[in-house]
């Protein structure tokens, strides 16, 4: 009897730790939802879904050039979100971000059947066009920077000093795995949706004798149910404690563009970001060009996009709080980003028809063995970039000692340098694909440009570029905050 009597306080003081932990972490729930139902549609079904752009009737050079439109257009959003990022509660600001991207969305769902009702291509893709100007608005303006102060500042009443910036890994890490949770159900559900649709055991959609993939259909309208979920859990369950710190100010701000510091991180998350772009394009080129197949693109896509994001997020948050710096790491997972980038160019060898030989010689071993290869280089580069990925926003708060009420202005003017390749590097894309490229047939027989291998490699080659110039800067970044840190520690070690 008295063991069961003192048992009993221990069951319940365990289930209340264990409650207390999950209620601490559910506003990271919600926060990983919203970040992968709002990225769904201008960039995460790239990355599983070979050929996206064949859903609408659109060629590649198209779809770049909707994207680059939206990177255009991000970099005064981000200038605008340095100001009100720390100006405005962050819940608010997310929270109207989710409301405009969930009626984008819709807007983005209708697309398919507004070309099948009109016929009028260039009617579809200047619609996608104004989309993804206002997503970027949506996404760069009101939602980015928010999301990270809010996942920076979850559970970190209780701590102070390094112990509470600190905990921005681990922050991290948790969203990212939830991330990765959420995006892997969603993208699992989508590819079978549409295998089933593509064996004809789903049928299409058909209007107008246009055929609609209905498995497109419904994985955009399960996004769209995640976006709504989403926006009413932001208002609903997450809270923010009462602004203790100063305001913002247009002072402050002018500061902090002036601080080179900032722009060597910015160029250096840029060069992160490169490894992210490059793996956007190797899906297209693995499916195009090494004729891996577009089911099995798919997996291996949702596997380095998501499975590798779960699994590895969490990891390297935690290992990376626990070194002395988050900089070094990055420098780290950068070079060997860039190792895995030159291989991916390399595989298929030069002024050849790999496709070709492919298509000739589908069981020749060396065909095998390239695409294997090819294969587990993108997997392997998956989990390199989310690795880096999960620390990228670390260093701001650690390192570099921006205080909290700075700290969302910062994450957009390095944004604003970082993520120009949404522009540039989009640009650059959509004139590549419309000089070298190839021709398929979809399953409405619309021909549909897509890159052909020069293309592909052309692509890969300047992100590699990038990913070198960022690691130079990185490299600096990190020698002069370290040094500067060794020889203040030496100081006052000694007295001085």
């Amino acid at each position: 009897m008295s063991a069961n009597i003192k048992a009993k306080p221990f069951a319940i003081s365990k289930q209340g730790k264990f409650k207390s932990k999950w209620l601490k972490t559910f506003p990271l729930v919600i926060l990983a939802l919203a970040d992968v139902a709002v990225f769904a549609i201008p960039s995460y079904m790239e990355n599983f879904l070979p050929n996206v752009y064949s859903y609408l009737g659109l060629h590649a050079s198209e779809y770049s050039q909707g994207k680059a439109l939206y990177g255009y257009l991000s970099i005064p959003c981000y200038i605008l979100g340095v100001y009100i990022g720390d100006k405005f509660k962050s819940k608010y600001l997310i929270g109207a971000a989710l409301g405009l991207i969930t009626i984008l969305a819709t807007w983005y769902m209708t697309l398919p059947f507004i070309n099948a009702l009109t016929g009028n291509k260039p009617l579809v893709k200047y619609q996608l066009y104004v989309i993804f100007c206002f997503y970027s608005f949506a996404k760069s303006g009101l939602f980015w920077a928010p999301l990270w102060k809010l996942v920076k500042n979850n559970d970190t009443e209780d701590l102070v000093g390094a112990a509470k910036e600190q905990k921005v890994g681990k922050n991290n890490g948790i969203q990212g795995s939830l991330n990765g949770l959420f995006g892997l159900t969603l993208a699992g559900i989508g590819i079978l949706l549409l295998t089933l649709n593509k064996n004809k055991t789903l049928p299409n959609i058909v209007v107008n004798n246009y055929q609609i993939s209905s498995g497109f259909f419904v994985l955009v309208s399960l996004y769209l149910v995640c976006l709504i979920s989403a926006t009413i859990m932001v208002f609903a369950v997450i809270k923010e404690p009462k602004v203790t710190d100063k305001s913002f100010s247009l002072k402050a701000m002018f500061l902090l563009l002036k601080n080179w510091q900032i722009w060597a991180l910015g160029i250096l998350v840029l060069g992160v970001y490169m490894l992210q772009m490059g793996l956007s394009s190797y899906i297209n080129y693995l499916d195009n060009i090494f004729l891996v197949g577009a089911v099995v693109v798919s997996i291996i896509g949702i596997f380095r996009t998501y499975v590798m994001r779960f699994l590895i997020s969490p990891f390297a948050g935690r290992a990376a709080d626990k070194s002395h710096s988050y900089i070094l790491w990055m420098c780290i997972g950068l070079f060997l980003g860039i190792i895995l980038i030159l291989i991916a160019i390399i595989l298929p060898g030069f002024k050849n028809d790999f496709r070709q030989w492919a298509i000739e010689e589908p069981y020749n071993w060396r065909v095998i063995a390239i695409k294997v290869a090819a294969c587990l280089n993108l997997i392997i580069l998956g989990a390199l970039t989310w690795a880096v990925v999960t620390i990228r926003w670390s260093p701001i708060a650690t390192e570099m000692k921006v205080p909290n009420y700075q700290y969302a202005a910062v994450v957009n003017i390095i944004s604003i340098i970082a993520f120009t390749p949404d522009a540039f590097f989009q640009q650059v894309k959509a004139k590549i694909e419309a000089k070298h490229y190839e021709v398929i047939i979809n399953p409405n027989g619309d021909a549909i440009r897509i890159a052909n291998q020069t293309g592909n490699q052309i692509i890969l080659a300047i992100g590699a570029g990038m990913g070198i110039i960022a690691l130079i800067f990185g490299i600096v970044l990190y020698i002069k905050l370290h040094k500067t840190n060794y020889w203040s520690q030496k100081r006052h070690n000694k007295g001085v």
